[in-house]
């Protein structure tokens, strides 16, 4: 058999075929429909209209604020006594950007300064006035509680910022929410009017603590998980300290221009303890007091997606999203030539061969045989 050169330069080219089939033109719209249905929910729903971008994070302020009155909770009748602090001694430090964290556990120990000896200005290591815990020392707060911790009240500020956009707002011109651990259950929401409502000259959201305790799933009298904690005495997250991390997530409302809102996302860091140390230099004697403090810390972690509307972008996603219909075309020729009975029918309608020969085109087709119902029609016109 010669060989056929043109089989080499050959050149294919789409043939458009009318297939008119029930079974095959049901199919081809169901797949149309779900694509499209598809197109409309990435647009929408997850926002592909927008130029969008990772916020910059801005500042995070924490400020603890005692109420008015305090009952003395039960867990102060135990063996270990309660104390009951100002908001300013509870904090610690008072200021921080990106966490915050509050005793609810504490003893302090006063030691006497060596006669002669100025601990701030020692020469060596070996100097015997280096500072050094000892047996002498002076109680000055035995092991307590800090009484009432979980009815203080704890106001969160915010901020964040566009890098390529001109985005940038603070918490309190945006609705907020505050989820429980699982992310899903909202424990409650912060807008302009309840802000307003619970304070005109507040500058953020207002939680008390047990509200962050209950939406994270903690509880301070449950037992202690920490590698460290005592197991065998019992010791709870209020003695050993409790650690929570807050994402706060932030994105724009859909089908709103230039409106932002950010939801709080608590949980419990399992076997995480906290713990500090507080050295106060008393500059009259020279004594040291350590001040030991457990408690919870809270971290706080910025994160989302906001962006501005974007022409370009929206039209990329449509051009991305569009080319998805012609998988509904492939499905259904794939059904057509594979499965059905009339598979080689469809196959010899669909693809012809053509040969250019001494300046003529000659069409070579298979000439399958055509059920009688269908030879008539193929007759009057080549439809399908």
């Amino acid at each position: 058999m010669a060989f056929d050169w043109r089989s080499i330069f050959g050149y294919q080219t789409f043939k458009m075929v009318r297939v008119k089939d029930l079974r095959l033109g049901v199919i081809f719209r169901i797949f149309q429909l779900l694509i499209l249905v598809y197109i409309l929910f990435e647009i929408i729903y997850n926002q592909r209209y927008l130029k969008t971008e990772t916020p910059v994070p801005g500042a995070i302020r924490v400020t603890l604020q005692a109420p008015d009155n305090l009952d003395i909770p039960s867990y102060c009748n135990g063996p270990t006594p309660c104390t009951f602090w100002g908001a300013n001694e509870i904090q610690y430090p008072s200021d921080s950007a990106g966490y915050a964290f509050f005793t609810t556990r504490a003893s302090a120990r006063n030691y006497p300064n060596p006669p002669g000896c100025n601990s701030l200005r020692t020469t060596s290591p070996s100097d015997p006035c280096v500072f050094k815990p000892s047996n002498n020392n002076v109680t000055i707060l035995p092991t307590s509680y800090i009484g009432g911790i979980e009815n203080y009240t704890m106001m969160i500020e915010h901020s964040i910022r566009g890098e390529a956009t001109s985005i940038a707002i603070r918490n309190g011109l945006m609705t907020g929410t505050l989820y429980y651990s699982d992310g899903k259950t909202v424990y409650t929401t912060k807008t302009n009017a309840s802000r307003a409502k619970e304070n005109p000259r507040a500058d953020g959201d207002i939680f008390t603590v047990q509200d962050l305790l209950t939406a994270s799933g903690a509880n301070l009298d449950a037992p202690s998980t920490a590698p460290g904690a005592n197991k065998a005495a019992g010791e709870t997250y209020r003695s050993s300290g409790i650690v929570i991390a807050i994402v706060i997530n932030y994105q724009n409302v859909r089908l709103k221009k230039d409106d932002i809102v950010y939801s709080y996302l608590p949980r419990v860091i399992d076997g995480n303890e906290y713990k500090v140390t507080e050295n106060i230099l008393n500059s009259t004697d020279g004594s040291i007091t350590l001040i030991d403090r457990h408690g919870i810390r809270f971290v706080f972690q910025q994160n989302g997606s906001i962006g501005v509307f974007d022409f370009v972008s929206l039209l990329t996603s449509l051009v991305a999203s569009i080319a998805l219909l012609k998988v509904a075309e492939l499905i259904v020729e794939i059904i057509m030539l594979r499965f059905l009975p009339e598979k080689d029918v469809y196959e010899d309608v669909k693809f012809d061969e053509t040969r250019y020969h001494g300046g003529e085109v000659e069409v070579k087709t298979e000439n399958k045989k055509l059920p009688k119902t269908e030879t008539k029609e193929r007759d009057e016109e080549r439809d399908f």
